[in-house]
């Protein structure tokens, strides 16, 4: 199916409209918007590198294996707390990020993630959920993947609960590319800028 199909039996608008809700999100960003959008993976990607270290625990901690780390700690917490149980966990060991609030199967699944990378496989590959794994392709310097959260759902004014569906969350990242191609910034961008306008209370 094409992404306007999937479009319209899970959403049931067209993907050309996901795609207008998108920029009319962008489209009231204020320059700093734009600025901290532009820079947000970059910045996270830096946190990754900074992460990498030779540890007795996981052996090379590589950026990527950071990154997975990082996404894999994510869901449902925020990002200061992100931040401090991937250090904590990178730099420790389960209970030193149990300690700082990491929730238990995300502490799980990025042990996972370290082990993965410590025998030279790719870590962000033991990533199953798309969100999740999109997330860690972003930290690691992919700018094509789309991180579709729950911003990013409200953005375009979608029900989140449906991106499970088959092809939906394939079809809302799509459209994310698509406006970014048309104000000709990265997808990473246009995700991360909507975000950030999403969150202050200011989209349309």
């Amino acid at each position: 199916m094409s992404h306007d199909s999937v479009s319209r039996a899970v959403f049931g608008i067209s993907h050309e409209t996901i795609v207008k809700r998108i920029l009319r999100t962008f489209d009231v960003a204020t320059t700093s918007d734009l600025e901290a959008g532009a820079t947000w993976y970059d910045e996270a990607g830096q946190l990754a590198s900074d992460l990498a270290i030779y540890s007795t625990n996981w052996d090379y901690v590589t950026p990527r294996t950071a990154a997975a780390v990082i996404a894999q700690l994510s869901p449902r917490t925020t990002w200061t707390r992100n931040v401090h149980a991937a250090t904590a966990l990178i730099y420790g060991n389960r209970d030193d990020a149990v300690g700082v609030g990491a929730i238990g199967n995300n502490i799980d699944r990025a042990i996972v993630a370290l082990v993965a990378g410590a025998d030279g496989a790719d870590p962000i590959d033991t990533i199953k959920g798309p969100k999740t794994n999109a997330f860690a392709r972003n930290i690691a310097g992919d700018r094509e993947a789309v991180t579709v959260d729950v911003w990013a759902a409200r953005v375009a004014d979608l029900d989140e609960t449906l991106l499970s569906r088959k092809g939906a969350y394939d079809a809302v990242a799509h459209a994310y590319r698509v406006a970014a191609r048309r104000r000709g910034v990265a997808p990473t961008t246009m995700q991360a800028t909507t975000w950030i306008v999403a969150r202050s209370g200011r989209a349309k």
